[in-house]
């Protein structure tokens, strides 16, 4: 039987379309990430009850991408930055379609977000072990920050946090923290530091601002990705890693088993129009 897409998906993938065509223009290699490998893996394209693509791509092209994408997207669709003048609080790019706009309730305040397709840049870590633990540190402490200074906007509904995530965000939601920080300086920091080791000299390659980044599940061995693989993802290829089973496995385990919570939805969203706001 053919797997039907909701409406947010359909659009969503509307716009994954334009952006693959885009990036083709550029020659920039985009891979699939976290959750949308899974999805083409284990369903071929969207896992039904997520509405939701990501895409890396490694810092030099992901910058080039940043610099010249805009002249290859149609009029319906607009990249969005952290430093641009709208209000995207995300470290990772977005191009979004601005005639739908999705009511996000999975945080402390409601907020409305146009359709999207995430793009996340790929970057290098520290071979030696003692550097690497200090990047690592460091990393956490900024992506903390960052949270902090934007905690009502802080998906607090997502399945699988751990007790201290929701203590920390419990705390944070009760105190006035985020007025003495300001995102896009907290973002700066992460900014700085994720550059600062070239994917080219690495052993390692790492989505850090991915969902459970934090944790260093999706900083991968460079050899995984090895050749540029496609895989089927609805009625499009994509690349993603070669080796998807050490990927996958690395970032979720069994992960051909879905899990008990499936019908559940991370985002916590509806679809309406953009005059129904």
């Amino acid at each position: 039987m053919e797997k039907k897409l909701n409406d947010t998906q359909e659009y969503i993938l509307s716009v994954l379309n334009s952006v693959i065509k885009a990036t083709n223009e550029m020659n920039v290699k985009c891979y699939m990430q976290g959750g949308t490998m899974l999805g083409a893996i284990r369903h071929g394209g969207f896992i039904p009850w997520d509405d939701d693509v990501d895409l890396g791509i490694m810092r030099n092209e992901y910058e080039i991408f940043l610099k010249n994408v805009k002249k290859y997207l149609p009029g319906n669709l607009e990249l969005r930055t952290y430093w641009d003048e709208s209000d995207h609080h995300y470290y990772f790019a977005r191009i979004v379609d601005k005639r739908y706009l999705i009511k996000r309730m999975g945080s402390a305040e409601i907020r409305y977000e146009n359709v999207w397709v995430d793009i996340f840049p790929l970057d290098g870590m520290p071979s030696n072990i003692f550097a690497l633990k200090v990047h690592q540190f460091r990393l956490a402490l900024a992506r903390l920050m960052y949270h902090l200074s934007c905690i009502k906007k802080v998906n607090i509904k997502r399945p699988g946090r751990s007790a201290i995530e929701k203590a920390v965000i419990s705390i944070a939601l009760k105190f006035p923290i985020d007025r003495a920080l300001d995102t896009k300086k907290c973002l700066d920091k992460v900014d700085v530091l994720l550059k600062k080791y070239p994917v080219e000299e690495s052993k390692w390659i790492i989505n850090f601002m991915g969902q459970t980044s934090f944790k260093y599940t999706e900083m991968i061995e460079k050899s995984i990705y090895g050749k540029d693989t496609w895989y089927a993802f609805e009625n499009i290829k994509l690349l993603g890693p070669e080796k998807y089973d050490q990927y996958l496995k690395s970032l979720y385990g069994d992960y051909m088993t879905p899990p008990k919570d499936a019908d559940k939805n991370a985002h916590v969203s509806e679809l309406v129009k953009q005059e129904e706001k």
